[in-house]
Formats: C-alpha cells, sequence, structure tokens
C-alpha cells in the first residue's frame, strides 16, 4: 500500500486520458465523476474501511484488504466472490497486510504481512487504545519493516514465506505467466551503515528508501531494478509482461510520475510530467 494507497474500494487503476481531452477539464464543476464511472456499486460493507481490490484472472473474484477483524484495527486481506457475494479471509488475522495479487494459473495470492512480527500483537493493543483514546491523526500509510511478502495456497490453506529482508517487501504484483513477482522494497534502509542525513530522512519518510525489485514467484532470485533517490513503488506488469510500470516520487515526496521498464530493469521511460501527482498505474 502506500501513501493513501488501501482507501480506495476498488483500484482498477487507470491512467485516465479523457479528463486531459476536455475542453473545459480546468473548470471545478466539470470534473464530475459520473463523467468517468457508470454504474458505480458498493462491493463491500463490514468493517472501517476496505481497498486495494484486484481482480482474480477469470474475472469472477475480487482480493483486497479490510479493517474488519475484531480486536484488529488493521487489514486483513479477503477474497470476494462476486457471484455468491461471499467473502472469506485468506491472511492469518493478526498483524498488517497490504497489496494482495491473484496468481495466474494457479492456486496462489500473494499478499504483504507483519504477522511474524513478535510484536504485532501488542501494536494492535497500542492502536486500538489510541483510537479509543479519541485522540486523531492524520491518515497515512505505515512503512512497517517488518512486513514481508507471502504466498497463500487456496487448496492447501497454508502460506508460504517469499521475503525474509528487513524492510517493507511489499507492494506485489505477479507478471502475466505466474513465474515472476515485481514488488517494492525498503530493504536499502536496513541493510547498511546510513549516514546522519540518512537517519533522519528515515524517521520523516521511510518511503524515500524504496526501490523496485523482482523476484521468481518462488521467492528464489530476488534482484534491485531501480536505484534513484526518493520512492519508487507501486509496480505491476503491462498486459504482454514485457514492461513493468510503476509509480515515482521526487526526492520531496510531493509529485509523482509514472514510469515504465522492462523486467530487468533496463530502458526505463517517464510516461507522465504534469508537475502533479500520477498516481496508479495498473
Amino acid at each position: 500500500m502506500t501513501r493513501d494507497r488501501g482507501r480506495l474500494l476498488l483500484i482498477v487503476s487507470l491512467l485516465l486520458a479523457a479528463p486531459v481531452l476536455r475542453p473545459s477539464f480546468h473548470a471545478a464543476d466539470d470534473n464530475r465523476e459520473r463523467d468517468f464511472f457508470t454504474r458505480v456499486r458498493r462491493l463491500t460493507l463490514e468493517g472501517k474501511r476496505a481497498g486495494e481490490g484486484y481482480w482474480s484472472p477469470d474475472g469472477q473474484r475480487l482480493v483486497f484488504q479490510s479493517e474488519r477483524e475484531p480486536g484488529n484495527p488493521f487489514y486483513q486481506i479477503y477474497t470476494l466472490d462476486l457471484t455468491t457475494g461471499d467473502s472469506k479471509r485468506i491472511s492469518p488475522g493478526t498483524g498488517k497486510t497490504t497489496c494482495a495479487f491473484f496468481r495466474p494459473r494457479s492456486d496462489e495470492i500473494e499478499f504483504a504481512s507483519t504477522h511474524a512480527d513478535p510484536r504485532s500483537k501488542q501494536l494492535q493493543e497500542d492502536e486500538l487504545a489510541f483510537r479509543a483514546s479519541g485522540k486523531e491523526r492524520r491518515y497515512s500509510w505505515d512503512y512497517d519493516p517488518a512486513m514481508d511478502i507471502y504466498a497463500f495456497s487456496e487448496k492447501s490453506g497454508r502460506s508460504k514465506q517469499l521475503t525474509t529482508a528487513r524492510g517493507y517487501d511489499a507492494e506485489g504484483s505477479y507478471s502475466p505467466d505466474g513465474q515472476w513477482i515485481v514488488f517494492t522494497s525498503m530493504r536499502d534502509a536496513y541493510n547498511r551503515p546510513l549516514s546522519e542525513t540518512e537517519k533522519k530522512q528515515l524517521e520523516t519518510d521511510p518511503s524515500y528508501f524504496a526501490e523496485i525489485y523482482i523476484m521468481k514467484a518462488d521467492g528464489s532470485g530476488q534482484r534491485r531494478l531501480t536505484n534513484v533517490a526518493g520512492y519508487d513503488g507501486g509496480p505491476f506488469f503491462t498486459h504482454d509482461g514485457a514492461r513493468i510500470v510503476w509509480r515515482r516520487f521526487d526526492v520531496t515526496g510531493v509529485l509523482a510520475d509514472v514510469w515504465t521498464m522492462k523486467p530487468d530493469g533496463t530502458d526505463p521511460r517517464q510516461i507522465t510530467d504534469f508537475g502533479a501527482m500520477s498516481w496508479a498505474p495498473y
């Protein structure tokens, strides 16, 4: 998930070019949702919030994250059958989770979770106590360094841990053939000594250290693809698997643009340059 990444009910995240083509795009009263979305239908009712929803390859189900577990104020991962309306939790139920994705040609679903962190239940209790106190804070995404990527088998009901490096590993998605996972990692903030400036940066904005990585679907062959200061995250493969598309923030963390590159990290190309926030390419 990622700067407010989990706030949407369903991210079928397209770059909506239509507004740019409208002559009156800059008129405030012309920016109406109904100009771009029709037949909007609510899919979830339970819990405080739900988001980060992605389709199964056959288009019959969604996998998404939701805050709805008793005693756990954080997101857990669920599937939703659009034919029956049945919803099922696939994550362990403890800790924090984010960013699930169906593996094509497989029964597996990848997601990120902190449930292996010995502090996970204490962090849940601390968050519940904070919310009960009546205090409020601005919503922001928590780049928990204990976040790792897992693959859940719907047939066996078991999960396999794919990443183990300290640092936020999440925002993963499969290649169209199901053989690769591209993901975001902040391990570079934890696998080497940091300068004093970098230490301060980690305290104020850990996402600054986020880079794009790739690995095989079994977790092997993990390799870094980007090496630019500032957040690189939210990666997906294009429909033909020929390129990876992702978002890159500038070093201030204020502006973001959409980029693409080949799966080996070569040929990076900037797609947007609006001097604004270009977000969630999918």
